[in-house]
């Protein structure tokens, strides 16, 4: 306590300098504090379970030369021929590949020609072998059967009776309700298809979208020029069927051509952006801590040898190394103090606005606390070299001329 008048007091006469650190402190913390909480936002949504087998499995996409191509016996032919290759566990047809930032989406009701109200969902024309060959957690009601699949030309809307949907969307039409056996409506009109099945998880086709896991499944196979299969192989054998299923499919049909990826491919461009943003926001939060780390440094060395005449009066008298030392560290804590003050307002203010007009995470007082206590623990590190350096000024100092 004897300390702080005279501390405040060369604080007093240093105002400049120190509100200029006490600024630069509150501005640290009011980015990287922010910075934290989108991070954190991205890594989170980047770890989401999808609940797929992302490694095991292989997307194809094959467009048929001919006009007049027999698509659904084509579409019959190759799946018995993948299904029988080796360390091939299952294989399906559908109209989009998952987690591919490309598919298809609608708005569903749960009352016929209802015009409000609906919920917005991914879905995907599929086979019955869709849940097996993805991995899917089939956890209450049923699957398709073969003979609920509706062929339809690619003009052609069939009268689809049966879907299978996800757990998050069918909590989202019937809230606290069985969904089994409850009708869901398309929007095109007063068809009822039954919900026979759900599924525990599925993202969907775009990671990045607010209704991701929204998800519907229809059995319903379109004759267009292409289409997708998803093959699923036994762990660790993927890459050894994917080079094997393209030469074997050019062998039964050369009429087409063939494009293969993994679906893990898919995965990481998917995410691309996100674990983009979390390389090059940790990047600026290093190099500000790292900025006004130098800064303190500075201040506190030009500081030190400023009153290296008063530090060898003081230790003269009788002043401790220690003593010494503690007194340059409580002095960079009270600048800190009140940078961290400044910039706890200021990181709450700006994230209220980035919450509001960019629909960012909202920074909650935790993850504050955690970021001004490492501000704080920054600041004492970078001062902690120069007080010891004030330390060990010799008392013969005090006799020197100016």
């Amino acid at each position: 306590m004897l300390e702080l008048k005279p501390m405040l007091s060369a604080l007093w006469r240093n105002k400049a300098s120190a509100l200029l650190i006490a600024l630069q402190l509150a501005l640290t913390l009011a980015i990287i504090s922010n910075i934290v909480v989108i991070v954190q936002d991205r890594i989170e949504k980047i770890e989401r379970p999808t609940g797929i087998t992302v490694e095991d499995i292989i997307a194809l996409n094959f467009m048929a030369i001919p006009q007049n191509y027999d698509m659904t016996g084509a579409i019959a032919a190759d799946l018995e021929l993948l299904r029988a290759l080796p360390y091939v566990k299952d294989a399906t047809v559908t109209n989009q590949v998952p987690l591919s930032q490309s598919g298809s989406a609608g708005t569903f009701y749960t009352q016929p020609n209802q015009e409000i109200g609906g919920e917005n969902s991914n879905y995907y024309n599929t086979d019955p072998h869709f849940i097996d060959t993805l991995g899917l957690n089939l956890v209450a009601g049923r699957n398709f059967t073969d003979a609920e699949i509706q062929f339809s030309d690619p003009n052609e809307s069939p009268e689809i009776a049966v879907a299978l949907v996800t757990q998050q969307f069918a909590e989202k039409l019937y809230p606290g309700q069985d969904p089994i056996g409850k009708p869901l409506f398309d929007g095109s009109g007063s068809n009822p298809i039954e919900i026979i099945g759900v599924v525990e998880r599925h993202l969907g086709a775009w990671v990045g979208w607010s209704n991701a896991g929204n998800v519907a499944f229809f059995p319903s196979i379109k004759n267009t020029q292409d289409t997708n299969y998803l093959i699923r192989t036994e762990p660790g054998k993927r890459d050894q069927v994917l080079k094997a299923l393209v030469q074997k499919l050019s062998e039964r049909d050369p009429q087409r051509v063939i494009k293969t990826k993994v679906l893990s491919e898919y995965v990481a461009r998917s995410y691309a952006r996100d674990n983009l943003m979390v390389k090059v926001l940790s990047i600026v939060a290093a190099m500000l801590s790292f900025i006004v780390a130098l800064g303190i440094v500075g201040l506190t060395i030009f500081w030190i040898n400023q009153r290296a005449k008063q530090i060898g009066v003081r230790r003269a008298l009788g002043a401790t190394r220690t003593n010494i030392s503690r007194y340059f560290l409580l002095e960079n804590s009270l600048i800190a103090g009140t940078g961290i003050a400044i910039g706890s307002a200021a990181a709450l203010i700006v994230n209220q606005s980035m919450v509001r007009d960019y629909s960012q995470p909202e920074l909650t007082l935790m993850p504050l606390a955690i970021c001004a206590l490492l501000v704080l623990l920054v600041s004492l590190a970078a001062a902690l070299t120069p007080a010891i350096r004030a330390a060990n000024i010799s008392p013969a100092t005090a006799t020197r001329s100016v």
